[in-house]
């Protein structure tokens, strides 16, 4: 196993250590931990000389370890995993922030139009625009930090900072450009009607992420951790 072990990379070396720590936490022996290692570690240095990397053949550490988990666990493990959001399909994901801060700014926006007439109003296509680019952005960062973390790589890589920088700046290019466009064709709805198109957005993310369990860009840590933890 020793040799095995050696010819891990960093990814697939930092993926036994957090699947190691997980089957500790399970309760699982020495001599257990040892021989579920010697089983799945052929397999993850045959698929690594493909570049392929060990949580895509085997899944994330913790729904690995989630198999040997023992009944009573595995059953509640199983029926919270079944309640709670999983799907990370990356369009499905930025649709649902997409439509969270649409929602959000559109609400806000349309409350603070009807109670004062000073308020700033953006219009359809800002708010449109600066919500989906805004989603986009919620998205990289669970992409590019969140889900890496949850899986046990804790450094933020200048690399992601660079694109997380770009996107950013980005959306700030995106709500700029869509200010200037004439208020003839970026049309600002009354207060009300605005507050109205946020409410059907909010609802229509309810109702997608009940439809498909989308998980939220948001989310900091995996399902199954929370559920062993």
């Amino acid at each position: 196993m020793e040799n095995y072990i050696e010819q891990l990379t960093a990814k697939n070396s930092e993926y036994i250590h957090v699947v190691t720590r997980e089957l500790v936490k399970i309760g699982k022996s020495d001599d257990e931990i040892k021989a579920i290692l010697s089983d799945i570690l052929p397999k993850i240095v045959e698929a690594q000389d493909q570049r392929v990397l060990a949580k895509d053949i085997l899944g994330t550490p913790s729904e690995f370890t989630a198999q040997y988990a023992p009944a009573v666990a595995g059953a509640k493990s199983s029926q919270a995993a079944t309640n709670q959001n999983d799907n990370e399909t990356p369009v499905l994901m930025w649709l649902d922030s997409s439509l969270l801060m649409l929602g959000i700014l559109a609400v806000v926006n349309g409350v603070m139009a009807v109670f004062s007439k000073k308020a700033t109003t953006y219009g359809l296509i800002t708010l449109v625009t600066m919500s989906f680019a805004a989603g986009l952005v919620m998205y990289l960062m669970f992409r590019l930090i969140y889900k890496p973390q949850s899986e046990g790589q804790k450094k933020t890589t200048f690399k992601t900072f660079g694109a997380l920088t770009l996107a950013f700046l980005g959306w700030v290019l995106v709500f700029t450009l869509t200010m200037l466009i004439p208020r003839e064709f970026n049309i600002s709805p009354a207060g009300y009607i605005t507050a109205i198109i946020g409410a059907l957005a909010l609802a229509l993310r309810y109702f997608l992420k009940r439809k498909y369990h989308i998980k939220s860009s948001m989310s900091t840590q995996p399902t199954q951790n929370s559920a062993n933890s």
